[in-house]
């Protein structure tokens, strides 16, 4: 669902030109950013990888800090990365919704059979798409979803 965020965003950015605001920022490290996201699909090591990933990716983002919408971004990555660390580095998945929505769970999630405190920030609320595509997401990522859309859309004020 990044995706989609990410896209509608990108191309609101380039209809209301904002994107040029985007471009001409002052960022800290930009060029490392995919590498925690690299990290987080090796299927190895994962009990190492997991925990450097989210720790590299949060100190960019509070490198960054003063880039628009990076601190909601920061919030929901940290949140996550507390839901993941609570069930061993895997995003936990409220199972009825899994099965109701037929969604596979693939090596970063692992499914909880009932809604307790510890599933709080995990995938737990449901998203249906206007196209009958199906997602389960998290409170952490309400907050990177949000953030991504200040990063592309909201344009600094000059003092």
């Amino acid at each position: 669902m990044i995706l989609y965020i990410f896209l509608i965003a990108f191309f609101m950015s380039l209809i209301t030109k904002r994107i040029i605001k985007v471009i001409g920022r002052s960022y800290k490290y930009f060029y490392l950013f995919p590498v925690p996201f690299i990290l987080q699909v090796i299927p190895y090591y994962r009990e190492i990888l997991m925990p450097f990933s989210f720790s590299f990716l949060i100190i960019l983002l509070l490198l960054n800090k003063h880039v628009p919408g990076f601190s909601l971004i920061t919030i929901g990555t940290v949140l996550n990365s507390f839901a993941m660390m609570l069930y061993n580095w895997r995003m936990p998945v409220l199972k009825s919704l899994a099965e109701k929505f037929a969604l596979p769970v693939g090596m970063r999630h692992v499914l909880v059979d009932k809604f307790n405190w510890s599933l709080f920030f995990g995938d737990w609320i449901p998203v249906v798409l206007p196209w009958k595509e199906y997602y389960i997401i998290s409170i952490g990522d309400i907050f990177v979803y949000i953030g991504v859309f200040c990063f592309l859309l909201k344009v600094n004020k000059k003092t």
